[in-house]
């Protein structure tokens, strides 16, 4: 044991010795124990406004060369190399965040020497928003011819930028006002002057783009130059003429930088304006009235253009719209309860209530006169030749000479008329309204006195009609199914049945009647047309239809013009509506020939405009010459009218 102990001795001895011989014999020589670069901390979370420093030693101290071997792209380093040696080195790292998108970003930063090896530091930047803004141009120029020019905004920072012009300048505007713009976006914004209203010179406006760029808001500057002009607005540049209104008027306005003369001339003479001309001083106005004459007018829509002159040769067309219509109805009042036409005169006879009237109109002149009736009339019937009209009322007959229109008798009836009937004989015949089973109830004029039908009973509800010839009526039952026709004998003066068709369900014939002008024909409400015979055998026969869908409201034929003029119903058979429209056959062979529509009701809606309603025609008659078509035809319903009827005139086709 004390002999390894001797060596040991002596060994490290020697090896003592020998480094400090090493020693002293180079000074130079480095340090035989391994140094360590240190980083303090490892590990580094910041925002991108931060400056973070790390701490940079060797242990064991020595002096070494330090460098920044790799970093990411988003920081720079302060400083990034020198010499350490036995002291604490601080390092600023700086965010480098240009053009950085918004997020959380990593990375490492590797520092290294020359013989204290590397250190490293895990890094975590937060890159916030930072929007910038250029404006390019910032100075807008307006030449005089020039009304529109364009610049650009760009957002070359990161984030959205928003951004805002101001919208109330005087003479200048934008195509947009705001907006946003993602990183490295434009938009290309258009810029408008208006001179209207500027005196001649250059007009300058500095405005401020507002945003919330980190690089603040940016000033702009326009300018405009301003020549002599002139201009004459018009208050609207579209003049409308509605039904009911004959003027319009329009103000004109300088809005210039001149005075101006200004006329204004139309394509057509149902236009005028006044004043047609004048002049105007920068800033004033003028009121003109445009004027519109209907008398040469038909029903249309008329357009023309007015051209508004001014100044040295400058025009601006303005277009000019009249609704007009003719009203060719004659618009009588009260409520028509019936009405028959006089061929011998030429004239429709009518009863109406509010006023109970008995009326006489003439369609070719629009004359009329009238009788004031003691009660309601419900019916009316004309003698055949012209002179006389006879009215039904409830348990009444009123007899009215039509030449004179003078009330000349009233009779008692022990019935209340449905129809009507007064033939040439001296006798009128009043057709009950209710109790089932009845007579006709027969009046001798000169007397008075009332007899009942012979023969079969009627059905209340029978509509009847006096056969040319004088010596019949012929009658159409209601509330019998089959309905059908029957034929009274009045050569005697008390009706006599007779007999009814031949048919028995066979045809339908719906409930009135209409008799041809030459007594052939009979005509039923359900269309179909029968004969008309003295002999039995040929009496009542089916002859055809009227083609067309629904049933007869009123029917005329005139044999000489050969047409058949009738409106048919629309709707169901029990709740029928008149028809709006005349159909019209030939009336040999019975062919239809085709329609032609009543012209409607124009209700004025309390603005100059109107709302068109619908005509129904109730009653319709041929005159004499085969020339003209009457109907009597009624708004319907909903118009808001007081008065509601009218006489139509048509040119028989």
């Amino acid at each position: 044991m004390k002999k390894i102990g001797v060596l040991f001795f002596v060994w490290v001895i020697v090896i003592t010795a020998t480094l400090n011989g090493c020693k002293e014999d180079c000074e130079d020589c480095g340090p035989t124990v391994t140094s360590q670069l240190i980083i303090s901390p490892e590990q580094l979370s910041f925002n991108d406004i931060d400056t973070v420093i790390v701490s940079l030693s060797v242990q064991p101290p020595q002096k070494f060369d330090w460098s920044v071997s790799s970093k990411p792209d988003w920081i720079r380093v302060e400083p990034s190399s020198g010499t350490i040696n036995d002291q604490i080195l601080e390092v600023k790292i700086i965010p480098d965040f240009l053009n950085l998108e918004e997020g959380l970003h990593s990375g490492a930063i590797e520092f290294i020497t020359n013989g204290a090896g590397k250190a490293q530091a895990e890094l975590q930047m937060y890159a916030q928003a930072h929007p910038k803004i250029e404006v390019t141009p910032m100075q807008l120029h307006f030449e005089e011819e020039t009304t529109q020019k364009t610049f650009k905004i760009h957002n070359p920072g990161t984030g959205i930028l928003q951004w805002q012009l101001p919208n109330n300048l005087p003479w200048l505007s934008f195509s947009f006002y705001n907006g946003y713009l993602y990183n490295n976006d434009s938009i290309t914004v258009t810029a408008f002057v208006s001179r209207e209203g500027y005196p001649v010179g250059t007009q300058e406006e500095t405005i401020i783009v507002m945003s919330n760029a980190e690089n603040g808001n940016i000033a702009m500057t326009f300018t405009m130059d301003v020549p002599e002009f002139e201009a004459i607005i018009p208050s609207d540049t579209a003049i409308l003429f509605n039904y009911f209104i004959d003027q319009v008027e329009l103000t004109l306005e300088n809005t210039g930088n001149v005075a101006s003369d200004w006329n204004i001339s139309f394509p057509v003479d149902y236009l005028s304006v006044n004043p047609v001309s004048g002049n105007l001083a920068v800033g004033e106005s003028v009121s003109v009235f445009f004027n519109v004459d209907r008398s040469e007018l038909s029903s249309d829509v008329y357009e023309a253009t007015a051209t508004l002159a001014f100044g040295n040769n400058e025009q601006k067309g303005l277009m000019v719209t009249v609704n007009h219509y003719l009203e060719e109805k004659w618009l009588i009042d009260g409520i028509i309860n019936d009405a028959e036409y006089d061929r011998v005169n030429d004239v429709i006879i009518a009863v109406s209530e509010s006023p109970n009237e008995i009326r006489r109109f003439d369609p070719s002149l629009q004359t009329e006169t009238s009788t004031a009736l003691n009660l309601v009339p419900l019916c009316v019937s004309i003698s055949p030749d012209g002179n006389y009209a006879a009215v039904g009322h409830v348990a009444k007959v009123t007899l009215v000479n039509l030449n004179t229109m003078q009330i000349e008798n009233i009779y008692n009836v022990s019935a209340d008329a449905l129809d009507i009937v007064l033939a040439g004989n001296g006798w009128v015949y009043v057709f009950p309204a209710q109790n089932q089973w009845e007579d006709i109830r027969c009046i001798e004029l000169s007397t008075g006195q009332e007899t009942l039908s012979t023969g079969y009973s009627i059905y209340a509800g029978t509509k009847a009609k006096l056969h040319p010839s004088g010596n019949y009526i012929y009658g159409a039952n209601n509330g019998l199914s089959p309905s059908d026709f029957e034929k009274y004998n009045i050569s005697g003066g008390t009706a006599a049945y007779m007999y009814d068709s031949p048919y028995h369900g066979d045809y339908s014939f719906g409930g009135d009647i209409w008799i041809s002008d030459d007594g052939s024909r009979l005509f039923a409400r359900s269309k179909n047309v029968f004969t008309s015979s003295e002999n039995q055998s040929n009496d009542m026969i089916y002859n055809g239809s009227l083609s067309g869908e629904g049933g007869v409201q009123t029917l005329d034929c005139h044999t000489g013009a050969n047409r058949i003029y009738t409106v048919f119903t629309t709707g169901s058979w029990w709740e029928a509506t008149p028809g709006t429209e005349v159909r019209i056959y030939e009336a040999e062979y019975l062919g239809f020939m085709g329609t032609q529509e009543f012209p409607g009701f124009l209700v004025p809606d309390g603005t100059g405009g109107g709302t068109f309603f619908d005509s129904h025609g109730y009653f319709g008659f041929i005159n004499a010459g085969g020339t003209k078509y009457y109907a009597l035809v009624k708004a319907e319903i909903g118009s808001g009218m007081l008065n509601n009827w009218a006489i139509v005139t048509l040119d028989v086709e």
